[in-house]
C-alpha cells in the first residue's frame, strides 16, 4: 500500500486503500482519519466526504483462458484503469491478483502471465476502497503535514521527517469476515513525483531497455521506473530527507535513473539471468550518485515544505 501524499487546497481527491485479501469487500467499508500520533481512542479528524466506496468493476471473462496468457478479453471495459490491480476469480473458487499494463476496448493486457487458467464467465472485480477528501479540510494550511510535523532537530540540523502525517484506520468485510485495514497520507503543498521516462534510464545507461525483465517490456520499463522512484524515497527517509522538499529536480532525476538499474539487474541475477557482478557495479554507481548529491551540501532543500528554495543541509558524517 503505497503511502498517499494529498495536494493542499486542490478539490476532487480521493483517500483509497487496496485490500491484500483475495476477496472483493462486501458491505459499506468505512474509515476515520487520525493524525499519525494518535491512537484509535484519540479524536479523528475530519477529512472525508461522503461515503465509502468499492471499486464499480466488476465484469466476467468473455472465453476460456489458460494458464501462462498476457491477456484477457473482458465482457465490458468500463471503468478498468490502467495501472490498476483486479481480482480473477474462477467458477471453482481459483483466484489471482492481475495487473492491468493496458487496456483496449475489451481487452486488457496484464503485467505478468496467468497463473491459472479460467473458464469463461470468471468474475474481473476491482477491490479498491475509497472515499472523497472533504474539499474545507484540505484548505485549511493548519492540517499541512509539514505544518504538524516541523520539529527542527539540533543535533543534526535538520528538520524530522519520515513519519506521516495522518493514519487512516479502514473497516471492511471480506469473504463474511470483518476485518481491519490501515494506511498512512500526508496533505502537503509539493508532492515528491517521478520525471523519469525509460528513455531516460536508457541514454544514461545504454542498453538498459534492452536488457529489462521479460514482464516489464510491454511498458518499456515504466513500472519499473515507478517503483525506482519509491526506492530512493525510502532511501531518502532513511537520511532523515523528505523528497517533496528537495527543489532540485534533476537531482530527483539522477538519483531514480540510477535506482532503476540497480533493481533491473537485481531482477535478472535473481532470475537467474545476469552476472553479480553486474548488480554489485549498478549499486556502487548509484551509492556514489547518492552520496554525493544528498550527503553533502550542494542540494536545496525546502525546510518547511511551503515551497522556497531553502538551503543545503549536510548530513552528519557518522550517517551511513
Amino acid at each position: 500500500m503505497r503511502h498517499a501524499e494529498l495536494i493542499f487546497n486542490v478539490t476532487g481527491q480521493t483517500f483509497f486503500y487496496d485490500p491484500p485479501e483475495l476477496f472483493r469487500p462486501s458491505g459499506t467499508p468505512t474509515v476515520q482519519v487520525f493524525g499519525s500520533g494518535s491512537d484509535d481512542d484519540g479524536t479523528a479528524v475530519s477529512a472525508t466526504t461522503g461515503a465509502c466506496s468499492v471499486d464499480s468493476v466488476n465484469t466476467t471473462l468473455n472465453g476460456a483462458h489458460s494458464t501462462g496468457v498476457t491477456s484477457l478479453v473482458l465482457v465490458s471495459g468500463s471503468g478498468v484503469a490502467k495501472g490498476r490491480r483486479y481480482l480473477l476469480t474462477d467458477t471453482d473458487g481459483e483466484c489471482e491478483m492481475v495487473e492491468v499494463a493496458s487496456i483496449i476496448s475489451l481487452t486488457a493486457t496484464l503485467r505478468h502471465p496467468l497463473i491459472n487458467s479460467y473458464s469463461t464467465s470468471s468474475t474481473f472485480q476491482g477491490t479498491r476502497i475509497s472515499i472523497g477528501v472533504d474539499s474545507a479540510w484540505m484548505a485549511a494550511k493548519s492540517n499541512l503535514t509539514d505544518v504538524l510535523g516541523s520539529d527542527w532537530r539540533e543535533q543534526d540540523q535538520s528538520y524530522a521527517s519520515g513519519a506521516a502525517g495522518y493514519r487512516l484506520r479502514w473497516a471492511y468485510t471480506v469473504n463474511s469476515i470483518a476485518t481491519i485495514g490501515v494506511s498512512y497520507a500526508d496533505l502537503v503543498r509539493y508532492q515528491a513525483k517521478n520525471l523519469v521516462s525509460p528513455l531516460d534510464v536508457d541514454r544514461l545507461i545504454p542498453g538498459w531497455l534492452d536488457r529489462l525483465p521479460p514482464d516489464y517490456r510491454n511498458d518499456q520499463g515504466a513500472a519499473l521506473v515507478e517503483e525506482a522512484f519509491h526506492a530512493v524515497k525510502m532511501d531518502a527517509l532513511t537520511d532523515a530527507q523528505l523528497l517533496r522538499r528537495i527543489r532540485d529536480t534533476q537531482v530527483l532525476a539522477e538519483l531514480v535513473k540510477y535506482r532503476a538499474n540497480v533493481l533491473a539487474a537485481q531482477t535478472g541475477v535473481m532470475a537467474g539471468r545476469a552476472d553479480p557482478q553486474a548488480l554489485a557495479i549498478a549499486r556502487d554507481l548509484y551509492d556514489q550518485r547518492y552520496n554525493s548529491l544528498l550527503r553533502e551540501p550542494k542540494v536545496a532543500v525546502d525546510q518547511t515544505g511551503g515551497g522556497s528554495n531553502g538551503e543545503a543541509v549536510r548530513l552528519p558524517a557518522w550517517r551511513r
